[in-house]
C-alpha cells in the first residue's frame, strides 16, 4: 500500500517538475519565435527602403543621363556656332571676326558636359550600392524567413513533447491513483479481518493532532512498548520497506542457516543483539515519533567545539505538529513547530550505565532542539538506585535527561531472532 502511495506521490513529483520544465522550455522557445518574428519584420521593413533607395538612385541616373545629353546636345551646337563664325570672311580692313563670344559658349558647354558625366558616375555608383543593399537585403529576408519558420517549429516540437508527456505521467498517474484505490479497498478487508495487523495499521498511521491536546509522556510510552506480536508486524513492514533493514537481516539469516551446530549459532545470535537490535530499537522510536513531526532527520551530524568534533543525533524530529511534553523540568517541552532531538540506547542495565560518559558527549548535539532527551530500554530500572540515580542526574545536568520508554532489551533481541529465525520456523 505504501509503495503504491510512494509511486504516486513520485509520479505527481515527477508531473509538477515536468510542467516546471515544460513552461521553462515552451517560454524559452517562445521567446525565439517573437524574436525571430520581429527580425522578419525589421529585415522586411528594411528590404522596403532599399527598394525605394534603389528606385531613387535608378530615377537619379536617368535624370543624370538626360542631363549629360542636353549637357553634349548644347555643346555640339555651341562649337557649330563658333566654326560658322571662324569661316566667316575678313572686313575691308583685313581684321577676323570677332568670335570670342562663341568660344567662351564652347567653353561653358565643355565644362556643363564634364560636370554632367561627374554627376553620371556618381549616380550610376550610388545605384550600385543601392543595388548591392537591396540584394543584401532580400538575402537576409530570406534567412530571416528561415530562422522564423525554425523557431515556430520548434516551438511546435517543443508543445508536442511537453504534451505527450505530461500526458504519459498523467496516464500512470491514474494508473497508479485506480491500484491504490483498489489496494486501499484490499486492505480495508484485510484489516476487518485481522484485528492484529489493523492495530498496528492504526498504530502506524497514528494522527496526534486528531485529539487536539498535548502529546504526554504515557503516549510516547505506549506508542514504544509494542506487544510481542506488534513488533513481529514491525519487522515484517521495515523488511518489506527499507532496502537496508532487509539487507541486514537477510545478512544474519543467511549466516544462522549456514551455522554448524549451536556454538556458530550462538556466534551469530549474538551478533544479531548487538547489531541488528540497536537498529530495531530506533526504528521502534522513530517510527512511534514520525508523525509527531513534519520531518525525522536519522544520524543528524553536530559539530562539538572548535575542534572539529562531533556528534551524531540518533533522531531529530522538526516542525511538530502538535506540543510535546516528554517529561518535567526544562528542555523536556516543545510547542507546535518546534523541533526534538533523541539518543536511542537499548542494552542492559550494566552497559546503560557504561555509556554515561559517551550519550554526555552526545547530549552536546541535542542543545538546538526545543525539547530532547535520551530515551532508553527499561532495563534501566535494574540499575541500583545510587547508579541509576547518578546515570539519570548525569544526564539531566547535561541537558538530555534519560528515559527509560522503550522495551526491555531481552524483548528486543527476542523479536530480532525470531524474525531472523522465521523462515526457519515456517520449514515443516
Amino acid at each position: 500500500m505504501e509503495n503504491l502511495e510512494d509511486l504516486v506521490r513520485e509520479l505527481q513529483s515527477v508531473r509538477e517538475a515536468l510542467e516546471a520544465a515544460c513552461r521553462e522550455q515552451i517560454a524559452v522557445a517562445e521567446q525565439k519565435c517573437a524574436e525571430a518574428r520581429e527580425e522578419a519584420q525589421s529585415s522586411a521593413s528594411m528590404l522596403e527602403s532599399a527598394i525605394k533607395q534603389e528606385q531613387a538612385a535608378t530615377q537619379n541616373v536617368d535624370g543624370a543621363e538626360q542631363a549629360l545629353d542636353s549637357s553634349q546636345s548644347s555643346l555640339s551646337s555651341a562649337q557649330s556656332s563658333l566654326s560658322a563664325c571662324l569661316a566667316q570672311p575678313h572686313d575691308d580692313d583685313g581684321r577676323c571676326p570677332d568670335c570670342s563670344g562663341e568660344d567662351s559658349a564652347v567653353t561653358e558647354a565643355e565644362t556643363a558636359v564634364e560636370q554632367a558625366q561627374s554627376m553620371l558616375e556618381q549616380a550610376r555608383a550610388e545605384l550600385e550600392v543601392a543595388t548591392g543593399d537591396r540584394i543584401s537585403m532580400e538575402q537576409r529576408v530570406d534567412l530571416a524567413k528561415q530562422a522564423q519558420a525554425m523557431a515556430e517549429h520548434a516551438l511546435e516540437q517543443t508543445l508536442q513533447a511537453c504534451n505527450t508527456h505530461l500526458a504519459t505521467v498523467g496516464q500512470a498517474i491514474e494508473v497508479g491513483t485506480a491500484r491504490l484505490i483498489s489496494a486501499q479497498q484490499a486492505l480495508d478487508a484485510y484489516l476487518a479481518t485481522n484485528p492484529s495487523a489493523a492495530q498496528f495499521h492504526a498504530w502506524l498511521k497514528w494522527d496526534p493532532a486528531k485529539d487536539g491536546r498535548p502529546v504526554t509522556p504515557d503516549m510516547l510510552r505506549d506508542r514504544m512498548n509494542l506487544s510481542s506480536e506488534q513488533r513481529r508486524l514491525l519487522q515484517e513492514y521495515l523488511y518489506d520497506r527499507d532496502p537496508a533493514y532487509r539487507k541486514q537481516v537477510d545478512k544474519f539469516r543467511n549466516q544462522w542457516v549456514a551455522a554448524k551446530g549451536d556454538a556458530e549459532r550462538n556466534i551469530v545470535a549474538r551478533k544479531a543483539r548487538i547489531h541488528l537490535s540497536g537498529e530495531f530499537g530506533e526504528q521502534i522510536v522513530r517510527h512511534a515519533l514520525a508523525p509527531l513531526g513534519g520531518r525525522i532527520e536519522t544520524q543528524g551530524r553536530t559539530f562539538v567545539g572548535d575542534n572539529g568534533r562531533y556528534t551524531k543525533t540518533d533522531l531529530i524530529v522538526t516542525d511538530l505538529r502538535v506540543p510535546v511534553i516528554l517529561g518535567r523540568g526544562e528542555g523536556m517541552r516543545a510547542p507546535v513547530g518546534g523541533s526534538m532531538a533523541f539518543e536511542v540506547k537499548c542494552g542492559k542495565a550494566e552497559y546503560l550505565y557504561s555509556q554515561k560518559d559517551h550519550m554526555i558527549f552526545q547530549a552536546e548535539g541535542h542543545k538546538q532542539a526545543d525539547a530532547q532527551c535520551t530515551l532508553c530500554s527499561r532495563d534501566i530500572h535494574d540499575l541500583p538506585e545510587e547508579k541509576q540515580k547518578e546515570l539519570r542526574d548525569a544526564l539531566r545536568e547535561a541537558g538530555s535527561p534519560m528515559v527509560g520508554m522503550l522495551p526491555r532489551k531481552n524483548e528486543i533481541d527476542q523479536s530480532c531472532l525470531d524474525f531472523i529465525r522465521q523462515n526457519e520456523e515456517e520449514q515443516p
